[in-house]
C-alpha cells in the first residue's frame, strides 16, 4: 500500500472502529486481561493489519516463518492459554508476531516484524481500562478509558510497525490501485493501494 502520512494516520485505530471490531465480532472475555488483549487485536485489524494465526499456531516457534495458506483466519483459540495471548498479522510488506503477556496486573504487549527491523513493546495496567459489567455482551461498560487506550496502542505499537510501506510514498511515486473513499471531517479522501 502506496498512502501518504496524513491518510496513513487517518487510517490507524480509532475509538469507534475499534470498538465495532469488538462489537462485531463479540467475543467471549473469561476476565479484563481478555478484554485488553482483545483491544490489542482490534487495533491491528482496524489499522490495516490481516490475522493470519492465533491461539496455539502463533505461539508456535516458527509463527513467523510458517507461510500463510489462509486468506482469512477466525478468531478461535485466540485465548485458550491463561494469561498468554499471541497473534500474527500481515501487512502488504511483511508479517508481524504480537505476543501479550500478563505480569501482576499488567499486560506485556511485544510486536515484532518478521524481518526484526521493526518492533514495539506497551505496557498497560489492566485495571486502569477496565469495567466489570453484569452484561457480558455491553462492551462499552466493560471498559473506561477506552480511548486512552486505543491511543496509546496507536501511538506507541502501531506507529512503530509501519502497517503501509512508507517507503514508495516518502519517494513520491504514485499509488497503484484505486480501492475505495473514505469520508472524514466532511472531506473525502481517496485510498490507494
Amino acid at each position: 500500500l502506496n498512502l501518504t502520512r496524513t491518510l496513513q494516520t487517518e487510517s490507524m485505530a480509532t475509538t469507534h472502529a475499534v470498538m465495532g471490531v469488538i462489537r462485531s465480532v463479540m467475543p467471549a472475555f473469561r476476565g479484563n486481561k481478555d478484554k485488553v488483549a482483545f483491544v490489542v487485536h482490534a487495533s491491528f485489524v482496524v489499522s490495516g493489519f490481516i490475522l493470519t494465526a492465533t491461539g496455539r499456531p502463533a505461539f508456535a516457534h516458527d509463527a513467523l516463518l510458517s507461510p500463510t495458506t489462509q486468506s482469512l483466519v477466525g478468531i478461535e483459540g485466540w485465548n485458550e492459554f491463561d494469561e498468554e495471548y499471541a497473534f500474527v498479522y500481515k501487512s502488504p510488506v511483511k508479517k508481524f508476531l504480537v505476543k501479550c503477556l500478563v505480569m501482576n496486573d499488567k499486560l506485556l504487549v511485544d510486536a515484532i516484524a518478521e524481518d526484526g527491523k521493526e518492533f514495539a513493546h506497551l505496557q498497560i495496567e489492566v485495571g486502569n481500562y477496565t469495567d466489570e459489567s453484569r452484561d457480558e455482551r455491553d462492551y462499552d461498560a466493560q471498559f473506561k478509558n477506552f480511548g486512552k487506550l486505543v491511543t496509546d496502542l496507536r501511538n506507541v505499537i502501531l506507529y512503530k510497525l509501519k502497517p503501509v510501506s512508507l517507503a514508495s510514498s516518502e519517494k513520491n511515486e504514485e499509488p497503484r490501485d484505486y480501492v475505495g473513499i473514505t469520508s472524514s471531517s466532511k472531506k473525502q479522501k481517496k485510498i490507494w493501494v
